[in-house]
């Protein structure tokens, strides 16, 4: 669902049917996330998080470097692949 005004009003529903519900509470973590992805800094923390879960982050990764290409995660990244890149090419 790519609306999340809609999302809120249906979570809203849910809350008052039963807000200590599993599914009510997996639905307000997945709209907090899908509204607070945008942030670049929250997807930072999930590329992070991930990597520390040995979880795969790339999907948060690759939204950063769409959204926020001067982000200093990407630039890090960036800079990292290039530097593999370099090692691989001296290997070779």
């Amino acid at each position: 669902m790519h609306r999340s005004d809609y999302a809120e009003r249906q979570l809203r529903v849910m809350q008052q049917i039963d807000e200590d519900h599993t599914l009510t509470q997996l639905a307000n973590a997945w709209l907090n996330l899908a509204v607070d992805a945008k942030d670049p800094e929250t997807l930072a923390n999930l590329v992070v998080c991930g990597l520390h879960l040995g979880k795969s982050s790339s999907r948060y990764l690759s939204q950063l470097k769409l959204t926020h290409p001067e982000h200093i995660l990407v630039k890090r990244a960036s800079s990292a692949e290039d530097s593999f890149e370099r090692a691989v090419q001296s290997v070779a």
